[in-house]
């Protein structure tokens, strides 16, 4: 009977390899010998027809059909240990998580139920910007954005947000979404508190430097959100928070206007004093960055759409599971 699936030893050794920095360092993470792990992922790439890593760099490096498939297969191996976990141990673990209200309440708490399910994982937030949570260890990691990385803490990367200028279908004064950048100076723009400036650094990076913003703040991202369902002006989309407005067509992205980075990086912190993380907390980012990708795969999307588009599209996906994700 011919196999469907590769071996499973083998594709935990390709992620591991994925995220590694070379294949010896891999190899003596997974107590391995270098070869072995070369033939594993050698004949993992066999079973596929495709090369997963260009060789051709001193160390390999992730090739398209390689990203592409690491996207695929490492939520199930996270889904596969979650379950085997909540199996050998009884009730899940639980995790406390700091991170921003928007983030929490948008992206992060509808996706709870599901990470319970299949990762064997709890989840308790703690709605803070500050490192004072990972020190009082009042929280076990925190996902951030635009902070900085103190001595005593560590972060991992998650990704650099693209904002992209959004709007109700039609504002509440009748009048249809600006078409071009030229024309964000005609409307209301709105801003919040944190992240700041982000009008002022989304321009410049147009080189665009105007003089007077009509400017309307507001305490969070998703009030933010919320005022522009309303009609109220025009807001920055922030991939992650933005994705249920954008999802169910309650916002829309604004004709002939591309993504553009404000230098706002999102992190997961740790405290320095914890340097090897838990079964738990790895198993969570795991989890997180499978859910990043796939969340940023549907913003970007949802930005190439022609408004009317994303308009008509107006389908709210249920979120909870990378591939719910992925299809957003």
């Amino acid at each position: 009977m011919l196999r469907n699936a590769p071996p499973l030893e083998s594709i935990e050794i390709f992620v591991a390899a994925a995220h590694g920095q070379s294949f010896r360092a891999v190899a003596r993470k997974l107590a391995l010998s270098p070869s072995a792990v070369s033939r594993r992922i050698a004949g993992l790439e066999v079973f596929l027809g495709t090369a997963l890593f260009d060789r051709s760099a001193p160390a390999p490096v992730l090739s398209a059909e390689g990203r592409r498939y690491l996207a695929l297969v490492e939520p199930a191996i996270a889904t596969i240990r979650g379950a085997t976990v909540a199996l050998r141990e009884g009730e899940p673990e639980r995790l406390r998580i700091a991170t921003s209200h928007s983030l929490a309440a948008t992206w992060l708490m509808p996706r709870a139920a599901a990470l319970r399910r299949d990762h064997g994982l709890d989840i308790d937030v703690l709605p803070t910007r500050s490192f004072d949570a990972l020190r009082a260890d009042e929280a076990h990691l925190a996902i951030w954005g635009g902070l900085e990385v103190p001595d005593d803490m560590i972060a991992d990367h998650l990704f650099e947000a693209q904002l992209m200028p959004v709007a109700a279908p039609r504002l509440a004064d009748g009048r249809l979404p600006p078409t071009s950048e030229a024309e964000l100076g005609d409307f209301p723009l709105l801003a919040v508190s944190t992240p700041e400036r982000i009008w002022e650094r989304f321009l410049a990076g147009a080189g665009l430097f105007p003089a007077r913003l009509d400017l309307r703040r507001h305490a969070t991202l998703q009030l933010m959100y919320e005022a522009a369902v309303a009609g109220a002006g025009v807001g920055l989309a922030m991939p992650l928070v933005a994705e249920p407005f954008l999802n169910s067509g309650r916002l829309v992205p604004c004709a002939a206007m591309t993504p553009r980075s404000i230098g706002e990086i999102y992190r997961i912190y740790r405290p320095a004093r914890r340097a090897a993380r838990s079964s738990a907390e790895h198993r969570f980012a795991g989890w997180l960055a499978a859910e990043v990708r796939h969340s940023l795969d549907g913003f970007a999307a949802l930005a190439a759409m022609r408004p009317v588009d994303a308009a008509n599209r107006a389908v709210s996906v249920p979120p909870g599971t990378a591939a719910d994700a992925g299809k957003a």
